[in-house]
């Protein structure tokens, strides 16, 4: 890649506390790839209690190569003259979306002229075009990944290993049983859709819920009914991660969930399923790296890629991941990860029995991950990504 000026400064928000300190994770790791790429990284984690205005008010005016964020606060703050805070910082700011932007409706409508962001699936940047305007621009790219400091053997027994959230659907439905109506209706409605057809984006799903109802809203109005119809998106996730979890377990397969909210799963036959506390996000990849085969769910990104498959891939851990058009364009399925699919759940159970039997197939497909992996998903990959984006601002 080109050589960038030595020392010329590259600033990294961790302005939001996610769930198991992921964003804080982040921002250092992609702060270190800056590094090694010749810039000065400079951190700045914000914390419950922060004075905000003592802690930011020394980056405006300071002149920065680009300026990154994770699910970033800082769209919706504005200085004591009421102009964006982001339009005081001297440098392109990208807020990098982890999850469906839907969820970030107030950020992305903030009105700053300093805003651009990147998401994890291609519809989802089509989406956040067409419905966000006053973004300046918008970027597809997964995450990167780490490689454990753990070097050691895999566990002794070979389980397949789900990291992430759970809730119950049925918990998560009762959101939308207690919404007004026309939401209530057009949310049971876009969910049937979506369980129906797990690979249809969202908005898709809306726009076509709304012809068939012969309605038409502006650009502004249906941003604004996605982001109010969020436990949609939810559900769908929850229902997926308990069908997958139902179809292992019936047939005994062995699995291990690790995260919060696993209590609240309640399936016919458990004999096989074991129960992990949480842990911060840092030492997931300690985790991973100790299992066989990584299971991925993740029908809210299907267009692209959750940050399981690249964490899986830098461990020599087989991802075995719902294939979706954009990771069948990207990837081998048996050579660098196995594919199931989310309308044929029996396919899960019978890719997973065959990487459970044949540790050959497990090392061969773990080789070729890593290797592409080390091509392209590490979080040195990702910075020089994104200093390319930065390029096109200039």
């Amino acid at each position: 890649m080109e050589r960038y000026k030595e020392k010329e400064k590259v600033l990294v928000f961790a302005s939001r506390e996610i769930c198991y300190m992921s964003s804080n994770f982040f921002a250092n790791q992609i702060g270190a790839a800056f590094e090694e790429l010749g810039f000065a990284a400079e951190i700045c984690e914000l914390s419950k209690g922060d004075d905000l205005d003592e802690k930011l008010e020394p980056y405006i005016g300071g002149k920065y190569r680009l300026i990154l964020d994770f699910n970033s606060m800082l769209p919706r703050m504005e200085t004591e003259d009421g102009v964006p805070y982001l339009d005081k910082l001297c440098g392109p700011f990208f807020d990098y979306i982890l999850d469906h932007p839907l969820f970030h409706y107030n950020g992305l409508t903030c009105g700053a002229k300093n805003l651009h962001a990147i998401v994890l699936d291609e519809a989802q940047k089509q989406y956040v075009k067409e419905y966000y305007p006053g973004v300046s621009d918008v970027h597809m790219l997964p995450l990167g990944a780490t490689k454990a400091l753990y070097d050691g053997e895999k566990e002794a027994e070979c389980r397949i290993l789900f990291p992430g959230t759970y809730d119950s659907p049925d918990a998560v439905y009762e959101l939308v049983k207690a919404s007004p109506e026309p939401l209530r209706g057009m949310m049971k409605a876009l969910i049937e859709r979506r369980v129906s057809e797990p690979l249809l984006p969202m908005e898709e799903a809306f726009r076509q819920y709304l012809f068939e109802q012969g309605m038409e809203l502006s650009v502004g109005q249906f941003a604004l009914f996605m982001n109010s119809m969020y436990p949609v998106d939810a559900y769908v996730r929850d229902y997926f991660r308990k069908a997958a979890l139902d179809e292992l377990l019936a047939r005994r397969l062995p699995v291990t969930v690790i995260g919060e909210g696993w209590e609240k799963y309640k399936g016919a036959e458990e004999s096989s399923l074991k129960r992990e506390r949480a842990v911060p996000f840092a030492l997931s990849f300690e985790r991973i790296a100790k299992a066989h085969v990584l299971l991925n769910v993740s029908p809210i990104f299907n267009r692209g890629m959750h940050d399981r498959i690249p964490a899986g891939m830098a461990n020599h851990t087989v991802v075995l991941t719902d294939e979706n058009p954009w990771l069948a364009e990207q990837f081998a399925d048996g050579g660098d990860m196995a594919f199931y699919s989310l309308e044929k759940m029996d396919t899960l159970a019978d890719a997973a029995e065959r990487l459970l039997g044949d540790p050959a197939l497990r090392g061969r497909i773990a080789e070729n991950a890593y290797r592409t992996y080390e091509a392209g998903h590490t979080w040195k990959c990702r910075a020089e990504a994104i200093l390319k984006m930065a390029d096109a601002v200039r």
